[in-house]
């Protein structure tokens, strides 16, 4: 790409220094300085992970929670409330600068708008360059350089890192193609709205480009594209790999130390159409022709401590088994754990477990909670063999591992187990308040939120949570007490800390196919 000499960040700064004052100088020209972030935005900060994303709706500061992060890393300065990771040690190969940043979005214009806008301020207007997040001082100690035939598009920034070395920041767009982010070693590669629908080959490429620097792909974007390969990515691989912050309209509340005032709110959430609400508000994934459940996200939150509930509530599992694919493919295992209110029919789900891999590793996750032995509603194709040799279904398995696995499979009293039946009641009791759900449960938020139809059909991906809670609220009449649990009642009687079982073996099992039916 051709590129011409940028504004004089020296000759700005010259004239600025005559106009203003040192406060005024500050104020304009260090934002840096002026950012406080919100719980939401802290959180995503603290993210250790290689592959890290702030996921959220539309005007709550996804972008400038990410361009700050960039601009920490490229100056080599962190504030005094940093834990997340740094940058300050170049890494030991060869190349002109000690650090390389990449920003990216979908065209030239959304760049201009978006990442560059908030590093470097508006570039072309008069005194614009340096009231983003590169202090403007910074930027009197390299050089800015323009990309020819682009209006007011910022090719380069070079300029000297805190303690000495020097940052190079490259802008760069999603449309320029898989090879415009190929070759150089990126300590930090910013993609600013989902890559998915332009090329999502180009993600390989920024995988590529960290091998030798040890370095982070950053992601901030609204999931306007749904489910996309980007998001199953996140998704998929969270963990070591891939970690994500969801950050909502409640988190930039000026009351939480957000930057949107209380009673606006409401009016902002009224102006979206409904269909988008979950989206542009919340974070949540697009749905394609409407929600499966129209109660809000909000209206079905609990915050209760299980620790307080009394002993003469019962509790239950509900899971869904994993269907084929491969270790990280297919569906996987979801288990979610509540606890019945019975006197007002009320069900709190309190913890949740959504993971890859077999049948041991699964039962392992149940049994980290103090709460394991509580019996386990599951679907109808638990009781399918799990072995064509030994003919043991898939129910025997687990329950020969340890968990109390109900003797048949959910169903409600008339015996009837089908897809809609559960549904219906899901939706009766969220409409009625008669089921919560925890609010530090996000991934069954998630799902909850991007759970929809196409063509008037439920949409059977990404709903493992779901379905678990079906089985759930199916089979919720067979919930025990505490007290009748072998292991949990010793478990409560002595006050320990803990109730997994020790010194358990597991052998490996195979991955178990689904049937297709309603389950």
């Amino acid at each position: 790409m051709e590129t011409v000499d940028g504004p004089d960040p020296n000759a700005i700064r010259r004239h600025q220094k005559k106009m203003l004052t040192d406060l005024e100088y500050r104020q304009k020209y260090n934002l840096w300085d002026w950012y406080k972030p919100n719980r939401a935005q802290e959180r995503f900060h603290a993210l250790r992970a290689r592959e890290k994303a702030i996921r959220a709706g539309n005007q709550q500061g996804k972008t400038h929670a990410a361009g700050f992060e960039f601009a920490c890393h490229a100056l080599r300065r962190y504030p005094h409330w940093w834990c997340g990771p740094r940058f300050e040690t170049p890494p030991a190969i060869a190349r002109p600068v000690d650090f390389t940043g990449w920003a990216s979005c979908t065209t030239a214009m959304k760049v201009r708008d978006g990442a560059q806008l908030k590093l470097l301020g508006p570039v072309r207007d008069e005194g614009g360059l340096g009231t983003g997040l590169i202090p403007l001082d910074v930027l009197t100690t390299g050089r800015v350089t323009m990309a020819r035939g682009i209006s007011d598009f910022v090719d380069t920034v070079t300029f000297a890192r805190d303690s000495g070395g020097k940052a190079q920041i490259q802008f760069k767009t999603y449309e320029m193609g898989r090879e415009a982010f190929q070759g150089t070693p990126v300590d930090v590669n910013w993609l600013d709205e989902d890559i998915s629908r332009t090329d999502d080959s180009i993600y390989g490429e920024c995988l590529a480009r960290k091998v030798t620097t040890r370095g982070i792909i950053m992601c901030s974007l609204s999931p306007l594209l749904g489910m996309s390969p980007l998001r199953k990515r996140f998704k998929e691989r969270k963990g070591a790999e891939c970690e994500e912050v969801v950050m909502t309209i409640d988190d930039c509340r000026t009351s939480l130390g957000g930057h949107i005032p209380d009673e606006e709110i409401p009016g902002i959430i009224a102006s979206f159409k409904k269909n988008e609400v979950a989206t542009r508000v919340y974070g949540a994934d697009m749905q394609g022709e409407g929600a499966v459940f129209e109660t809000a996200a909000e209206n079905i939150k609990h915050d209760h401590d299980p620790s307080t509930f009394p002993g003469y509530w019962v509790w239950m599992w509900g899971v869904d088994f994993r269907h084929s694919g491969s270790d990280t493919g297919g569906h996987p295992f979801a288990a979610v754990l509540a606890a019945w209110d019975r006197d007002n029919d009320i069900i709190y789900i309190v913890h949740a477990v959504r993971l890859y891999g077999r049948a041991p590793d699964h039962v392992v996750a149940i049994k980290s909670h103090p709460m394991w032995d509580a019996p386990v509603a599951w679907p109808h194709d638990g009781g399918r063999a799990a072995s064509l040799l030994s003919g043991e279904t898939v129910a025997a398995v687990y329950k020969r591992h340890g968990l109390s696995m109900r003797p048949t499979h959910a169903q409600f009293p008339d015996g009837s187990f089908k897809l809609e039946n559960g549904l219906d009641e899901m939706d009766r009791r969220l409409a009625s308040g008669r089921l919560k759900v925890a609010v530090h449960l996000t991934e069954w938020f998630d799902e909850y939120m991007g759970f929809h139809r196409k063509d008037g059909l439920v949409v059977k991906e990404d709903d493992d949570l779901m379905s678990a809670t079906r089985q759930l609220v199916m089979d919720i009449r067979y919930a025990k007490t505490p007290n009748t649990f072998k292991t949990t009642s010793a478990w409560r009687r002595e006050g320990s800390n803990t109730g997994v079982a020790k010194g358990t073996e597991f052998d490996v099992y195979g991955n178990f196919e689904d049937d297709d039916e309603a389950a």
